[in-house]
């Protein structure tokens, strides 16, 4: 079951309700009786004191946890509340039924056994069965319904007895044969109770072992408080207080300890906060009723070992005991504040614990995982429900957690350098709100977070870059590798022929071969102008970094040193791929190669455009002859064709707008 599905509001306020009602009833009648504890039935004050607390502690807990969830740990609580409020209530009746001669006094006598009785099983059976975060086995189900059988079956046994100076009970069995079945029928009820809860805290022990970081604080209290929990109540049933004073005074403020260790625990570790509408007055509550408890503890633990050991009476024993007290009372409560407040905040308690559990996950983390890891920790460490990091220019986007369309929300920028480089978000868990706490520690983590995104994003560029790079050598390899192919081979294979035929009209015609050298010397420089312009229109560095207007920028100087006015106008080009980056350099470049070598242009315009869906337009315009029917069927025209078609682009070559020069116009989508 999941403590944070829809809640049973009903259950939760009669559970409260009947808690505090049953504590304050017995309150009055304990003022209506003369001598309450002077019964020679009872002479255990102090347990009556342990039954209110308590009752008025899992009360509001059973009823906060029925209030936020179904979850079986708020019936088995509200159970137990109930439990101990009714045995004081029905304690104090017995007590003014005693002295004032009212009704039923022996049967309130010992249905307050049996309450008590009850009381006492059910934490011990069914409790470490149903504290579990995720839905309960067959396993553990079978043993919850064990456990209340058996607490039920050890009530009702006690029911049937008559405690010894009480009034007589209508409902006693003691003087019957039935007695001698029923008393090994209570001694096997407690110790089958006692091996199933003993099976259970083993359970709880096991699955906080194995318990993720996010609720492995709140595993192990709850486990530490079951494990006291079930000694306690173990040590109470086997030595009377009466008669062991000693074991008494320890067991007492230890059992007080316990309760509340698995009290604060249980909502923890069920509805994951304890970031509720009363505050940190629980929590503060917590640390000053363990401190007293501790004190308790320590201080008759210590006077005990003293007079034993030491040739001392009771009084300096005491006094030694005051004196180691005042020494540890302040660690003492130093120690059980940052304790409850890791438990009940979590990382938010103390950002300098989470920054050390944070860089305990990173040195084994992949780098590329670093900063899911670091958002992933943050969400875990401050018990978030969702963390979301986003980043522009390079986009990133790392998140941790479902968010919820009506979730309490952060939101705080990520600024490193003076440069915001994105935004980190933060939601608070399911029906819980973002405390202040937890917002100063999101608020201090947050140039961590940026400084991790910052180093992603510059991963990131740098793969880019290296990509890019790759294409644009790539693409630059390819334009080489077809201008020599289709230009320079045929051209100097063409030459060499006509070096061959010259050889042989040497001899009979010596003015041909002149004609034909002084061809070939042409033909030659022609060729060497074309390297010429081959090197101008190799691909610059500029493009290796994405900036296409910068590499047009330096194309068209080379050609303004060659002679040839061009202006160049390129705007938005930044979010091209390296591609059509390329493609469109390489297009220009040959539109302004024809424009010099073929169209006599004296002036050309370079104009590039990119659209909002993403597409970019080339424009090319000359003031030349335009172009030739032999030369719109060149190589260079159709390789201007070959790219545009490559990026399912469209290439057009026309004339200019009043009618002379050439436009080239390339779209690429």
């Amino acid at each position: 079951m999941d403590g944070r599905a829809a809640g049973h509001p009903v259950g939760a306020t009669v559970a409260g309700g009947l808690c505090v009602t049953l504590c304050a009833t017995a309150l009055l009648l304990l003022a209506r009786a003369d001598h309450p504890f002077d019964v020679g039935w009872y002479a255990e004050p102090v347990l009556f004191v342990f039954y209110l607390i308590v009752g008025l502690m899992s009360g509001p807990v059973a009823a906060l946890i029925l209030h936020r969830g179904r979850h079986p740990l708020g019936w088995s609580t509200g159970a137990i509340a109930l439990s101990f409020a009714a045995a004081a209530c029905v304690l104090a009746y017995a007590f003014v039924a005693t002295e004032r001669g009212w009704p039923a006094a022996g049967l309130a006598v010992q249905a307050f056994v049996a309450v008590e009785a009850f009381g006492r099983t059910l934490p011990v059976a069914v409790l470490p069965w149903v504290l579990r975060t995720g839905p309960m086995t067959r396993t553990a189900r079978r043993c919850v319904t064990a456990g209340i059988a058996l607490s039920t079956v050890t009530g009702l046994l006690a029911l049937t007895g008559h405690q010894a100076g009480a009034p007589a009970n209508p409902l006693s069995l003691a003087d019957t044969r039935v007695h001698s079945v029923l008393l090994p029928l209570t001694v096997a009820a407690l110790t089958l109770s006692g091996l199933l809860g003993l099976v259970g805290v083993a359970g709880l022990v096991r699955r906080w072992r194995r318990e993720p970081s996010a609720g492995r604080r709140a595993f192990g209290v709850l486990a530490g408080g079951m494990v006291l929990l079930f000694a306690t109540m173990t040590a109470l049933l086997v030595w009377s207080p009466t008669s062991h004073t000693l074991v008494a005074a320890v067991t007492l403020p230890l059992l007080f300890a316990a309760y509340l260790l698995v009290c604060l625990s249980s909502v923890v570790l069920v509805l994951r906060t304890w970031e509720l509408p009363i505050g940190s007055a629980v929590p503060r509550a917590a640390v000053w009723g363990l401190l007293t408890a501790s004190v308790l503890v320590i201080y008759v633990v210590v006077v005990a070992v003293a007079t034993r050991l030491l040739p001392i009476g009771n009084e300096s024993a005491g006094v030694v005991a005051a004196g180691l007290l005042a020494v540890l009372v302040h660690p003492l409560r130093q120690a059980l504040q940052d304790r409850v407040d890791q438990l009940v905040h979590g990382g938010a308690a103390n950002p300098v614990v989470l920054l050390a559990q944070l860089g305990a996950r990173l040195p084994g983390t992949p780098r590329q995982e670093a900063l899911p890891a670091l958002v992933d920790g943050l969400r875990q460490g401050l018990r978030l429900g969702a963390v979301d990091v986003t980043g522009v220019d390079p986009p990133v986007q790392v998140a941790s957690g479902v968010p919820r369309p009506a979730g309490d929300r952060l939101t705080l920028p990520l600024v490193v350098d003076h440069r915001r480089i994105g935004q980190i978000e933060v939601e608070a868990e399911a029906g819980q709100r973002l405390d202040p706490r937890t917002m100063r520690a999101v608020t201090n983590f947050v140039g961590l977070v940026a400084l991790s995104l910052d180093l992603v994003q510059t991963n990131q560029r740098l793969r880019e870059a290296s990509r890019r790079l790759g294409d644009v050598r790539h693409e630059e390899r390819r334009m080489l590798r077809r201008e020599l192919h289709d230009h320079m081979g045929p051209a100097l294979a063409g030459v060499g022929l006509g070096l061959a035929a010259a050889q042989r009209r040497l001899r009979h015609d010596p003015g041909g071969a002149v004609r034909l050298l002084a061809d070939l010397e042409a033909e030659v420089e022609r060729r060497t102008e074309d390297v010429r312009l081959l090197a101008r229109s190799l691909l610059p560095a500029q493009l290796d970094d994405g900036d296409l207007a910068a590499a047009l920028t330096v194309l068209t100087g080379r050609f303004r040193s060659a002679g040839l006015q061009v202006r160049a106008d390129c705007t938005g080009t930044e979010a091209l791929d390296a591609r059509r980056q390329v493609a469109v350099y390489h297009v220009a470049a040959e539109a302004l190669v024809n424009a010099y070598r073929h169209g006599r242009a004296s002036c050309v315009d370079v104009r590039v455009r990119c659209g909002r869906t993403g597409g970019v337009t080339l424009e090319v315009v000359d003031d030349g002859v335009g172009i030739s029917p032999q030369h719109g069927r060149g190589v260079g025209l159709k390789s201007m064709r070959e790219r545009a078609d490559e990026l399912s682009g469209h290439l057009s070559i026309e004339p200019g707008d009043a009618g002379s020069g050439t436009r080239v116009r390339m779209v690429l989508p």
